[in-house]
């Protein structure tokens, strides 16, 4: 039983990795996430606004606030998955030195201990 529920928590955090990641690390996706979500919207937006509307300084800036806004939100609520793929990406190279670190202290536990295996 105790197996089976590690398992699914094992499953979950690979699915998302949002889930293990640190705060800052998760932050940082997620805005960089925001960053990409922003500029494609203004891009878009701009190729459906007339001549007229970009001339107008206020209208432009409203627009980039709105992409600004929209992107950041997006961003927040998992975006299209780019942060996630960031975090999976990251986490990747973190893992080996985690599990490096681990072996040394088991081992410097067996050793202290006088149990070897």
């Amino acid at each position: 039983m105790v197996s089976a529920v590690a398992t699914q928590s094992t499953v979950k955090a690979a699915d998302h990795p949002a889930a293990a990641a640190s705060p800052k690390l998760l932050k940082s996706a997620r805005e960089f996430e925001s960053i990409l979500l922003e500029d494609w919207l203004e891009k878009m937006n701009k190729s459906f606004v007339g001549e007229s509307a970009s001339l107008d300084p206020a209208h432009d800036t409203l627009s980039s606030l709105g992409s600004q806004a929209i992107a950041t939100a997006l961003a927040a609520r998992g975006g299209i998955g780019i942060a996630n793929m960031i975090l999976h990406q990251l986490q990747g190279h973190a893992q080996p030195a985690a599990n490096q670190e681990k072996a040394v202290q088991n081992h410097t536990v067996h050793e202290v201990g006088g149990v070897s295996r």
